[in-house]
Formats: structure tokens, sequence, C-alpha cells
């Protein structure tokens, strides 16, 4: 392991590196997925409201200069752990990412090229730093999500919005939700 998280693994059985790792990659890519389309609801159960209006705002701000950011070729090359913190009632996990990419800009109206990476040129290499939090005392997920409003089933891979009652399943409660994000 990068860092000493058996304290970590003591009082969390659920969780492993692999897996975590795996999280991080899958959500950060559907936050650049996110972002490209201009649907960051998709996202905000697995986000604090901090970072979703960071994210938010980086849409808004494409929006009123009419374009769209697109990220072709994403790929989390590298996930470092770098510091567990465990507080009395949660543990924080900062990681870095690295993130490449052909990273551009298009016109929203005739969708040609304003500014970025051009094809043929090296990919952009980003370094994103996240902190993960999860409570301590977190609920188990379990394999049937339903939603505590109207009790319909979820699916938290689309969006964690209840399809019967619109309500979002925040998954602060169950499981690391990002808290801190560059963006």
């Amino acid at each position: 392991m990068s860092l000493d998280l058996q304290n970590l693994i003591k009082q969390d059985s659920e969780f492993t590196e692999s897996k975590f790792r795996s999280k991080v990659e899958n959500e950060f890519i559907q936050i650049i997925s996110a972002i490209m389309v201009g649907k960051i609801e998709r996202i905000h159960h697995f986000v604090n409201e901090e970072v979703y209006i960071k994210i938010k705002n980086r849409v808004i701000e494409n929006l009123n200069n009419n374009r769209i950011e697109f990220f072709d070729e994403p790929n989390v090359a590298t996930i470092e752990l770098l510091q567990l913190e465990e507080l009395e009632d949660k543990f924080n996990l900062n990681i870095k990412i690295l993130f490449k990419s052909y990273n551009y800009y298009v016109d929203k109206i005739t969708r040609k090229f304003i500014s970025g990476d051009k094809p043929g040129q090296d990919r952009s290499q980003i370094y994103y730093n996240l902190t993960f939090t999860k409570k301590k005392n977190a609920k188990h997920l379990g394999a049937a999500r339903k939603c505590h409003s109207c009790g319909g089933n979820l699916d938290l891979n689309m969006n964690g919005k209840c399809r019967y009652c619109g309500n979002i399943f925040n998954l602060e409660d169950y499981d690391w939700v990002i808290t801190k994000m560059d963006i």
C-alpha cells in the first residue's frame, strides 16, 4: 500500500485500495463527462455541495462564453493516495490524479474549434487534488438502494436521482464522497 491504511481497514471492513482506486477513476471520468455534456446533476450524489457548485460554475462559465469544453481520449493515468486523516467522526483521504486528455473548446453553435489541444499534439496532462470523505458510522449501502423520500429503486451508477420523485440520493451517510476538488 502506498500509505498506511491499516487503521481504516480495521474500521471499514468494506474498504480495499483497489476498489477505492476504481471508484476514484470512475467518478472522476463521470465528472469530466458531466462537464462536457452540461448535465452535472448526474454527479450530484457523490460530491458535496461545495464541489457541486464549483463544477456547476465551470459549466455555466462555458455556457456564458458560448462554448463547449471537450476532453477527448480521457485517461486517469495515475492515482496517488497522499494522506489519510482520521478525525473523530470521519476519514479524509487526500489523493492526486494525473489526468490526460485532449482538452479543447468549441463554439456552442458552430462547433468550430476555439482553443486548446489540437489533434496530433500531445495530450494535456493535469494533476488534480481531491479529498474523499467517509463518515465512520456510515450505514451499509447494501445491494438494494431505495429512495429515502418515496421508497423507489435507485440506480446510483446513473445519477443518484430518483426517477419517481426526483429526490437526490446523497451518498454522504453511506460511502466516500468528494469533499474537495481542484477543478
